[in-house]
């Protein structure tokens, strides 16, 4: 098959502006055609897995939205070695941000799609579930939310990625309430190649007026095919990358984030001791993917990746006049280090067959993520001098066990065209335990001024340790037939019963409708239930934060709900989620070289889960003191408190051509996303007793929730391929968004103080040579315009006394421009 232009995913900016340039670009199409030599199709014709079980069903004719990302652009967008990031790269419907100075959150990061929750989109590899990580999400605009770990995927094991975007519930099962990422590993049956990358940060630091180089990345990486029999094959490798950290915080205000200004509080005034930025990672992969034959039309399979990630992470300051410090310790005070530990393994097993009419798919798989949480430069205030200054806080430890059976066959009912039917089961266990912290790092030692347990702990204690698991049943039929050589109508429905959460039923109706071979109309209507992760049953962790009017920090317990003191606050047991989700779309392909897509949907999510508020007062404070709580100030857990509509429109161009001796491929990709709350549940009679004035959602909490990401992206893409020479141009806009304030001079926004900021551009060049047949050097840079987001307000501590010179939740980061080398060689 001819290579082929994949259909990207949206970015998002300003409707009236972003469909200028799409008309741009449409109208400039004749012209350029006219110059050009024939083309081969685009990616539109290219065979996707996602979407539809019927075999060789491709991105056009689908009835659904499906991107197609290959080998190459996968490669270029991941060019610090990060697959989420080259993800938000590659599709305007996807987006990574970064959570700075947020403990095991700078371990793991979860990707959003279509603006909904990191949980809300399945991932599979070669179409088999993966995973979800050991640790819950604590910290970012999407807080309580257990994401799938995509940066522990090897970049260098894949073939290609397909983004399935529309609800697929009831074909995929839960999760898949946004849509789905399937994760293709290469396949070639020999040859090999190996690659050699460095890279690192330049930028110009305006809040200190630096010019800095850091963020140094090394990535090595190599793979290689065995033939296996006549057609089968075993695809290895492995890949190594180290990044150093950055430093993105400004000159600290100690008179407002010490505790009491001590005069040797006062003394670090002005100076950097706050930390912001990526931490310091070392991750190594293992992968591998087998195909053997086992007998005529038999076929085993299997396929593993393996992720070590170690990541140090970075507290919040804490200055020498603090009840936290203890000077014979820290007589200047001291940033605590938060120290991650990861380890995550994933093996799939099976066997394809052909019997009786049917295409038989069996296999098993084991999924597991193990967290060790570590701290190092910290005290437990409580326990004096004689305090260890590296504590173990705890550990996480989720796994996943499944066996399936998939069936496929054409059947001939006498319509003019076979109905593909698809029948499956799946039983599968899920385990999760968390251990506790050593003695000292929850200790309330003899010193009862000082906070006890460790600084940017405490650890878990043995009496709060979980051991849990769950098993889930589940069943599918999936039908879907050209009834004519125009119209395609498709349906699925899914059974499921999990042992804690009772059982669902879900469906899905799709068609799809050619006005002409160029020119087609889709549509789809599904409904998705995703039960409560059970990481979200169990998980439980302290930690400093600011309060809720940002005036000093405070230690806050994240409590399950099923927690006696959760339960105290008005905690009720967890409910399932479940959504719509409505799409209705068009693709065009006017010439044989272009295509455009057009997708609008509507996604509506009943009691959604997301963590509560820290539920702090004076009058909590001393509630918890009463019952000998006075190592906490304030309590949060998860609920369902959100009803949520989320709208928005996918728009691809996508076009190719003979240009200056090679290829030249254009797309433009835009996505527009809101999200609106429908319902908000904020209290009950139990937190009332405790101080009738708290509510569950803090009004900056829901003004972050509506308003976490940008609204809009566009990402334009040229990417020219010669027989010696490559060159790739991307610019990606991240649309407008706001964030609450805490300065009280702020404007208010829907009730709170806030702050909005502008849209920012971000431009990324890379250029490749072929210094031999096999050798092949690319340089290049990500934002190379070294762009950041607007400054946070410079009055009245809204940059959090100087740490955060800059709003984190914007995509684009606060890493400002990175450059970098690689070298590969195939053989």
């Amino acid at each position: 098959m001819p290579r082929s232009q994949p259909p990207h995913a949206l970015p998002q900016l300003p409707l009236r502006r972003s469909v200028l340039a799409c008309a741009l670009l449409l109208a400039a199409l004749p012209e350029v055609h006219a110059q050009q030599t024939p083309a081969s199709d685009a990616a539109i014709d290219q065979v996707t897995v996602v979407g539809s079980r019927a075999r060789n069903r491709t991105v056009f004719d689908s009835a659904v939205p499906i991107d197609r990302f290959g080998q190459r652009e996968v490669e270029n967008a991941a060019a610090g070695g990060e697959l989420g990031a080259a993800l938000q790269n590659l599709a305007p419907s996807i987006n990574f941000p970064r959570i700075e100075s947020s403990g095991a959150s700078d371990s793991v990061r979860g990707i959003q799609l279509r603006g909904l929750a990191p949980d809300q989109v399945l991932v599979l590899i070669n179409g088999k579930r993966r995973h979800t990580s050991a640790v819950l999400d604590t910290e970012s605009s999407f807080a309580g939310t257990v994401p799938v770990d995509i940066n522990a995927i090897p970049p260098g094991a894949i073939d290609h990625i397909e983004i399935l975007r529309d609800g697929a519930g009831a074909q995929y099962g839960s999760d898949a309430v946004a849509g789905v990422i399937n994760i293709v590993l290469k396949s070639a049956r020999s040859g090999g190649s190996a690659s050699v990358g460095y890279g690192a940060n330049h930028t110009d630091f305006k809040p200190t007026n630096e010019t800095k180089t850091d963020g140094q990345t090394r990535t090595a990486s190599a793979d290689y095919g065995v033939p296996l029999g006549d057609a089968g094959f075993l695809r290895f490798g492995a890949e190594t990358r180290s990044r150093s950290p950055t430093q993105r915080a400004g000159f600290s205000d100690a008179g407002w984030t010490s505790w009491n200004a001590t005069p040797a509080d006062l003394a670090l005034d002005g100076k950097v001791v706050f930390k912001s930025g990526d931490s310091q990672q070392d991750n190594h992969y293992l992968f591998y993917n087998a195909l053997l034959p086992l007998a005529s039309g038999v076929d085993a399979y299997s396929f593993a990746t393996v992720n070590q990630r170690k990541s140090d992470g970075s507290a919040y300051f804490r200055y020498p006049g603090d009840p936290s410090n203890v000077a014979a310790l820290y007589p200047s005070g001291y940033r605590p280090v938060t120290r991650g530990d990861m380890s995550d393994t994933s093996i799939v097993a099976g066997a394809r067959f052909a019997a009786a009419g049917w295409n038989a798919d069996l296999s098993a798989r084991h999924g597991g993520n193990l967290f060790r949480y570590d701290l190092s430069n910290s005290a437990n205030a409580s326990l004096g001098a004689q305090s260890p200054t590296s504590f173990h806080l705890a550990t996480f430890d989720f796994r996943q066990n499944a066996l399936n059976a998939d069936l496929t066959r054409e059947l001939d009912l006498g319509l003019g065209s076979p109905v593909n039917l698809a029948l499956g089961a799946e039983f599968m266990h899920e385990t999760y335990r968390s251990s506790p912290g050593d003695a000292a790092s929850y200790a309330a030692g003899p010193i009862v001024d000082a906070p006890p347990g460790a600084q940017a702990g405490p650890g878990l204690r043995p009496q709060d340790a979980f051991d849990g698991g769950r098993s889930i049943r589940s069943v599918y039929a999936d039908l879907e037939s050209d009834l004519t050589s125009r119209l395609l109508l498709g349906a699925a429905a899914r059974y499921a019963d999990y042992s804690d959460f009772g059982s669902a039923s879900t469906g899905k109706l799709s068609a799809r409708y050619k006005l002409s071979d160029g020119f087609l109309l889709r549509g789809s209507l599904s409904n998705s239930f995703r039960a409560p992760a059970l990481v979200q049953t169990g998980f439980r962790f302290s930690t400093l934060n600011f309060n809720s009017d940002g005036s000093g920090l405070q230690t806050a317990s994240l409590l399950p709900a099923s927690d006696a003191l959760a339960r105290s606050f008005g905690a009720e047991a967890l409910k399932p989620e479940k959504s719509t989700n409505l799409s209705l779309g068009l693709a065009w392909r006017p010439q044989r070289n272009t295509s455009v897509t057009l997708d609008a949907y509507r996604i509506k999510i009943r009691d959604r889960i997301t963590r509560s508020s820290d539920l702090q007062s004076d009058a909590a404070t001393a509630w918890l003191a009463s019952i000998g709580r006075s190592d906490i100030q304030s309590v949060a857990y998860l609920a369902n408190l959100l009803d949520t509509s989320t709208t928005g429109l996918d728009a691809v161009l996508n076009h190719d051509l003979s240009f200056a001796g090679g290829k030249l491929d254009l797309n433009a990709a835009l996505n527009l996303n809101k999200t609106r709350l429908d319902r908000v549940r904020q209290g009950s009679a139990a937190l009332a007793k405790i101080d009738p004035s708290l509510t569950l959602l803090t009004d900056n909490s829901l003004f972050r929730i509506r308003n976490a990401s940008p609204n809009s992206k566009l990402v334009l893409t040229a990417d020219w391929q010669a027989a010696r020479w490559s060159l790739l141009a991307r610019a990606t806009r991240f649309g407008a968004l706001k964030d609450f304030s805490y300065d009280q001079e702020a404007p208010v926004v829907d009730g709170v103080h806030a702050q909005s900021f502008g849209a920012v551009w971000s431009v990324d060049l890379e250029a490749q040579v072929k210094l031999t047949k096999q050798l092949t050097l690319a340089v290049g840079g990500d934002n190379i315009l070294d762009r950041y987001p607007e400054r946070v307000r410079q009055t009245n501590n809204a940059t959090y006394g100087g740490a955060l010179p800059y709003n984190f939740i914007n995509p684009i980061g606060v890493n400002g421009a990175y450059f970098y080398g690689r070298l590969r060689y195939t053989f």
